[in-house]
């Protein structure tokens, strides 16, 4: 396949690393992902060659200043300038260095750029590494792999959704693959305020983890147990159910 891996914590991310090197091998491999720092100017986005992986593995790579989201549109819609054969089978965004559980996926900026995979008719992932792992990126890389040819066959199954996979701080003894419900997780004290050099007030993302309220079958609490969870995501998010009487008709 040609696979294209992007992911929100920059392209020189040990996540994007491991995910080429487990992968480039028997698929023609290809990197956008945002740069390391945040380039984008106005309505300008610059594009960088990323000679590191660029070298070590004789792939494409490119450094793009945006949001991960950004980096898949432009290269889908830029880079490619419409060049078919160099479409990709599968977007995988990851290996993220965090979870993505529960309501994280609102945030979630691994999980963004899965979805603009999606929206380009794409099957698309979304792999993310629980906080403070025992686990290493290589393991949950050859975790995925091994699972992949099974996840590209659910997932082409129904075009209506893509996946997002959790990969806990440590796989139990008896760990499986598990479907799972999206959960609840919230963040205590999140933000937490910083002064810099200047003077100037910043805010950094800190805090407790809430895991509370949540199904025996959610992917909270499966993830927690060492289990790797897989939930799909729809991007419908209108209330159907409201509407199936309402629509179309006046307030």
């Amino acid at each position: 396949m040609r696979i294209l891996i992007t992911n929100d914590d920059g392209v020189q991310s040990p996540g994007i690393e491991a995910l080429v090197k487990h992968l480039y091998t028997d698929h023609e491999v290809v990197v956008a992902a945002p740069a390391s720092q945040q380039s984008a100017v106005g309505q300008r986005i610059y594009v960088d060659e990323y000679k590191s992986l660029m070298e070590a593995y004789g792939i494409e790579a490119y450094g793009i200043g945006g949001t991960p989201a950004d980096s898949v549109k432009l290269y889908l819609e830029g880079i490619l300038k419409n060049d078919e054969n160099k479409f990709p089978d599968l977007v995988i965004s990851g290996i993220n260095d965090g979870s993505n559980l529960g309501t994280d996926l609102i945030y979630s900026g691994t999980v963004g750029a899965a979805k603009e995979g999606f929206i380009h008719n794409i099957k698309s992932i979304a792999v993310s590494l629980n906080y403070h792992p025992v686990m290493t990126f290589d393991q949950v890389a050859t975790e995925l792999v091994k699972k992949l040819p099974e996840l590209i066959k659910l997932e082409g199954e129904d075009r209506e959704y893509l996946l997002n996979i959790n990969f806990p701080v440590k796989l139990a003894e008896d760990f499986q693959w598990l479907w799972a419900y999206q959960g609840i997780r919230n963040y205590e004290n999140a933000y937490l305020p910083k002064k810099d050099q200047s003077g100037r007030i910043f805010y950094i993302v800190e805090g407790d983890i809430i895991d509370e309220g949540n199904s025996p079958v959610s992917d909270v609490v499966l993830c927690n147990k060492g289990n790797i969870t897989v939930t799909p995501i729809r991007l419908k998010v209108a209330d159907h159910k409201m509407l199936a009487d309402r629509a179309g008709k006046a307030l």
